[in-house]
């Protein structure tokens, strides 16, 4: 977790990216009922110990510890003078007392009595035992003001909302629309109580966008992989409003239900936009998509609309509010590092000479054997040069990966868009041997799979996300990967 104020500086670079727009105010639903009052709090945290800390928790006394409320690797102030202080947002029982539980990087722990804790509050961490703890208020403006924007945005720092559920979810939109309105709510709930997902989406590159749109990633698309933080219901409800004005309303039924393998749901798919039954809710299996990227977004929080409960009022104006919330929502998943700026998207494509089409390709070598060269070219011509001698000599199979050289890689070459029906793919082996995969029409983005029988070749169009980013990225070098140029047709 990054430091608040380095959070704030964030806000004042995406203060003027915000777009004034017309949204609703969200109408802040009743917090589920608990037996137990829970309420908001903000503290200030200090590593002075002379250990890294790789995790903290805070918990009433005797009970679950839950979830750290740091990331590891936390230095102290000796080792990193800028970052030992943390600003921390948690929810808990109110007036109870609390204990504390730190695991330093070395392996070593402690477990400190902590009290009641109250808003503000000062947890110093002095020393490597518990008797180096000191607790007391915090009576620095400047700093409450910080915490107060934390408690505003309404992310914990563990991602524990007492009440709610925190639903992973990946969202694909294929109804041949663009999507201006998106509201996921409870059955029986109100949809405006939360934010439009549309009114959070941002590309990789931090442009804000204003339609989801239909389809693939190459088509323009995109797949959404983060959370909603939600009441527990059977059945929830998803209403849609499209770029051409029309909405629709549909069912999400027995979302809690697991499958006959024990699965519980983590994909809907959106598949017509005038029948509200055309939807697919399921399990996808799929590695890293669905399941690492939604892993991360569940383990980090981050959440698609970033509606989050209120558990505590604080006095934050709404434009620093909303930068806030601009900011968090820019982070993609697969995420990356929050101190970096998300990488641009370099396709070099508009460069391609006339009468040709620039092919970003992936080729996975499942087949057993390592592979020498590759060939692309249209059927019955000259094999021309071998599209990956620039990158490698030798792709090892899978399951004999070579240190620096992995199973799979990427690649960008020129053919003649007249000629892109008929093409042939020849892999010639590092034994000498060779066989040749007459495609199916070759298509942008298409990834190759060479298996141990060739009859088991697959041809297939990427929709992820993370392969295309890669594909662009060695496109990025503006010349075809084995190395040939072509003067322009006509």
């Amino acid at each position: 977790m990054k430091k608040l104020l380095s959070l704030m500086l964030v806000l004042l670079m995406v203060l003027s990216m915000v777009a004034c727009s017309n949204k609703q105010t969200p109408v802040e639903p009743d917090n589920p009922s608990t037996e137990t009052e829970y309420e908001g709090l903000a503290l200030n945290i200090k590593n002075k110990t002379g250990k890294t800390i790789n995790e903290v928790y805070i918990y009433p006394t005797g009970g679950e510890k839950g979830n750290s409320v740091v990331e590891a690797g936390w230095k102290d102030k000796d080792a990193d003078g800028e970052n030992y202080e943390q600003f921390i947002y948690i929810v808990r029982e109110k007036g109870a007392e609390m204990e504390m539980y730190v695991v330093f990087e070395d392996g070593s722990d402690m477990t400190c009595n902590v009290g009641t804790l109250a808003m503000y509050d000062k947890l110093s961490m002095k020393g490597p035992t518990a008797d180096d703890l000191k607790h007391e208020p915090n009576d620095d403006e400047a700093e409450a003001a910080l915490m107060n924007s934390l408690v505003a945005l309404g992310k914990t720092s563990d991602n524990f909302y007492p009440g709610y559920e925190l639903i992973p979810v990946e969202l694909k939109n294929k109804t041949g629309k663009g999507i201006t309105e998106l509201y996921f709510y409870e059955e029986g709930g109100n949809p405006k109580a939360y934010n439009n997902v549309i009114d959070y989406l941002y590309a990789e590159d931090g442009t804000r966008m204003d339609v989801l749109m239909s389809g693939k990633a190459k088509e323009g698309g995109m797949y959404l992989f983060k959370c909603f933080i939600r009441p527990h219901s059977d059945n929830y409800m998803i209403d849609v409003v499209f770029d051409d004005g029309i909405s629709i309303t549909y069912p999400i039924t027995d979302w809690f239900k697991a499958d006959g393998d024990g699965h519980l749901p983590n994909e809907i798919s959106l598949k017509n936009a005038e029948d509200p039954d055309d939807i697919k809710v399921q399990y996808d299996d799929g590695v890293p998509e669905p399941i690492d990227y939604l892993a991360e977004s569940l383990a980090k929080g981050y959440v698609v609309d970033q509606w989050y409960p209120s558990y505590a009022t604080v006095d934050v104006d709404a434009a620093t509010v909303e930068a806030l919330r601009a900011a968090q929502a820019m982070i993609p998943v697969p995420a990356t590092e929050e101190e970096e700026t998300p990488a641009e998207n370099t396709d070099t494509s508009a460069d391609v000479p006339a009468g040709y089409t620039g092919l970003h390709l992936m080729i996975k070598n499942k087949s057993g054997k390592d592979i020498a060269k590759i060939y692309l070219f249209p059927n019955g011509e000259d094999k021309g040069k071998n599209i990956f001698k620039t990158l490698a000599e030798v792709l090892p199979t899978e399951d004999e990966s070579v240190e620096g050289k992995p199973h799979e890689i990427y690649v960008y070459v020129f053919r003649e868009t007249a000629k892109l029906e008929g093409m042939t793919l020849r892999v010639r082996y590092a034994d000498e041997s060779e066989e040749d995969f007459e495609l199916k029409a070759l298509e942008d983005y298409t990834v190759f799979t060479i298996k141990e029988n060739a009859a088991d070749f697959k041809q297939k169009v990427s929709d992820d996300a993370e392969d295309i980013a890669a594909m662009n990225a060695v496109a990025a070098a503006g010349v075809s990967t084995d190395g040939v140029t072509f003067e322009p047709i006509g």
